[in-house]
């Protein structure tokens, strides 16, 4: 359990990395919004409207368990989980260099991982919804670009104002005065301004439900991280399913000892690599689904109260565990700066 210092040191650390230095108004287009769509003259004129780049969906497990040090497991995911919520996730198809939209889904590691939640920070829909929007509404890609840029800067700045989460007709009219004159009409302007306020209210909630429960779990604490897998890889599944283009990450904050499920500390001792491997290959048996296109990174497999031969064993498992499923792709970090 985490003390009540840590907590609000998990917090700061968490928001340190908001995205600043926007100016708080969009671009100001030199045309009139009430200009007939006529006379407009844009240099993306017969341009194609871009495509929208593949989403990038992730799930990220948080390791609870005694074994591990929570606020430096917590840390370590603490500038990917800042990327999200700042509203960096919206993507933008409109770039020079498109951005791909992102998702990310919150998986615990507790006694019975099947038992805590899975807490969603952000949905890879609010970026199709406004994508949609653009493109049926917006006169010209210029104008959608434009837009576009107004709407993330409008949703990082949401994301630092209680006020406005809370109230959705004060964010609306606020988010519409942000994006300034744009080829569409106020009016119009309040659809998307809607969806960017949602978003960041849904958001806002989740990070409190992760905090919440960091606090005070109301479930039994363990090590069960073989049901935390599971369960995440069965909610990228179900993603990959809905977007077949979907790009898939899995990032695990866990020494990955598992005292629970597959009582590893007691397994593992004495054996060499060769039957270490053999038996993670005996307990991962054959997936039900085709994992070959999951991305997995481990973070924080230091922070960890096990001696090193013991966890260097337990990443040995694990390797021929995930390969086993078709997970081939698995690298290992001390934190998410830079990913």
């Amino acid at each position: 359990m985490l003390s009540k210092n840590s907590i609000k040191a998990v917090r700061n650390n968490a928001f340190r990395c908001v995205v600043v230095g926007f100016s708080g108004v969009a671009l100001v287009m030199s045309l009139s919004a009430c200009s007939p769509l006529s006379s407009l003259k844009s240099a993306y004129e017969g341009q194609p409207f871009p495509q929208m780049p593949a989403p990038e969906v992730a799930t990220y497990v948080l390791d609870l368990s005694g074994s591990t040090y929570p606020t430096a497991q917590l840390e370590a995911l603490g500038s990917g989980i800042t990327d999200f919520i700042a509203g960096q996730s919206l993507g933008n198809p409109f770039a020079q260099s498109p951005v791909a939209p992102r998702g990310l889904s919150i998986q615990f590691v507790t006694k019975n991982s099947a038992q805590a939640p899975r807490i969603l920070l952000v949905s890879t829909k609010t970026s199709q919804s406004l994508y949609e929007y653009l493109k049926e509404k917006t006169p010209n890609l210029e104008g959608a670009l434009q837009l576009w840029d107004g709407l993330v800067n409008a949703r990082t700045q949401i994301w630092q104002d209680s006020a406005l989460e809370a109230n959705q007709a004060e964010c609306v009219e606020a988010v519409v005065s942000m994006l300034g004159r744009q080829q569409l009409l106020p009016d119009a302007l309040r659809f998307p301004a809607g969806i960017i306020c949602q978003d960041a209210k849904q958001t806002a909630t989740s990070f409190k439900r992760l905090q919440d429960f960091v606090v005070n779990p109301g479930v039994q604490m363990g090590s069960d991280v073989k049901g935390a897998v599971e369960a995440s890889l069965k909610n990228l599944a179900t993603a990959k399913a809905e977007n077949p283009s979907a790009r898939l990450t899995l990032v695990i904050a866990s020494d990955m000892v598992d005292e629970v499920s597959l009582t590893l500390p007691g397994r593992l001792n004495g054996s060499d690599s060769k039957s270490v491997c053999d038996m993670a290959v005996q307990d991962a048996g054959n997936a039900a689904n085709d994992y070959s296109s999951v991305n997995v990174v481990i973070v924080g497999a230091r922070n960890s109260k096990v001696n090193t031969k013991t966890l260097d064993q337990v990443q040995g498992y694990w390797t021929c565990y995930l390969n086993q499923i078709g997970i081939t792709n698995v690298t290992e970090q001390s934190d998410l700066s830079g990913f």
